[in-house]
């Protein structure tokens, strides 16, 4: 693209600016509210139940580890809010938006394997049931906590490592595209998005298919087990439309993105300005899907997490809903309905 091409201004990075302060304040806000006083609703009933049981069943502590992780992106919230409120400007300093990025991707891929992990688990705990009770023997669901931790934090690190865009003003552009970057984020991109996205999503679909297969079987403790059953419906409904909804809008659009944004630098664009004003904004919209996945897990909670519709209909005086204890004596009782 020839330097003096009129359309040259309107492929300039910041030629989306006005519709970023449009929609990622209200989205922001919007995700903030939502988010907060679900969490908040969250943590009380995992608090009454650690001060009833003392400990918490691997689906539970999965369940926590993923509250910990959304609670680091809500609060992270209005640190956005306000750049966007002052048109692009970061005053909290260089630093803290490497974190803010940081927090954001460290969120969304740890949300991602807990996803994965408590599908496994509720897989196992309705097809393979001795497996889960000797899980359940063990501190297996900590380690897999653990892992997930250290390995979705060591593969966000690059993000720390990323240069800032400098202003005219004295603070400096935060949450945007360096030109500087672009390769970079096209490598670390070309490993996420089979590693944190199209992996995970194989893993859910295919146990999902496997726990789908086994609730349409007839089985002999269907009357005892039906919560739980019901449960595990919950969980792949759930889990997959917060993967269709959030992750992957925002998988796909981010590589088109991306793509674009490097043939732009080079100067080898062919489509219409519009298309790339188009694929801005689209990665604007799909960034706050993907955000938005922060404030779905609370329904979640609600529906999967083990007592969790108990302890809520006990604050409210409503009815108290059937029993799916996820441990021992209720595998074993299920076991022994399987064998007579």
């Amino acid at each position: 693209m020839n330097a003096s091409d009129p359309e040259l201004s309107c492929l300039s990075p910041n030629n989306t600016d006005d519709f970023k302060h449009q929609v990622y304040p209200a989205a922001y806000v919007l995700i903030f509210v939502l988010g907060l006083a679900g969490h908040a609703l969250s943590v009380c009933i995992f608090f009454s139940q650690w001060r009833t049981q003392k400990s918490f069943t691997p689906v539970n502590l999965l369940m926590v580890n993923l509250l910990v992780s959304d609670l680091m992106l809500v609060s992270s919230l209005p640190l956005r809010v306000s750049y966007y409120i002052l048109k692009s400007h970061w005053i909290f300093g260089h630093i803290t938006c490497k974190l803010i990025s940081y927090v954001y991707y460290l969120n969304m891929y740890s949300s991602v394997y807990f996803l994965v992990a408590l599908n496994i688990l509720r897989y196992l705990a309705l097809v393979r049931p001795y497996m889960y009770i000797r899980i359940q023997r063990h501190y297996v669901a900590g380690i897999v906590c653990a892992l997930i931790w250290l390995l979705m934090g060591l593969g966000c690190s690059p993000l720390l490592f990323t240069k800032r865009k400098e202003n005219d003003l004295d603070s400096f552009r935060c949450l945007e595209l360096a030109e500087d970057n672009v390769d970079k984020l096209l490598l670390i991109n070309n490993v996420t998005f089979p590693v944190g996205f199209v992996l995970p999503l194989v893993v859910i679909i295919f146990s999902s298919v496997l726990v789908a297969r086994n609730l349409l079987r007839p089985s002999p403790a269907l009357g005892r087990t039906r919560p739980c059953r019901k449960k595990a419906c919950a969980l792949v409904i759930i889990s997959l439309g917060i993967f269709l909804v959030c992750f992957l809008p925002y998988h796909v659009v981010r590589t088109i993105f991306l793509i674009t944004e490097k043939q732009v630098q080079n100067r080898t664009y062919k489509d219409s300005c519009n298309y790339i004003l188009v694929v801005r904004k689209a990665a604007v919209i799909a960034h706050c899907l993907c955000t938005a996945n922060s404030c779905l897990d609370p329904v979640l909670f609600f529906f999967v997490g083990e007592n969790s519709r108990s302890v809520f209909a006990k604050w409210t005086g409503g009815r108290k809903p059937s029993a799916c204890t996820a441990g021992r004596n209720l595998q074993q009782e299920e076991l022994h309905v399987l064998q007579n």
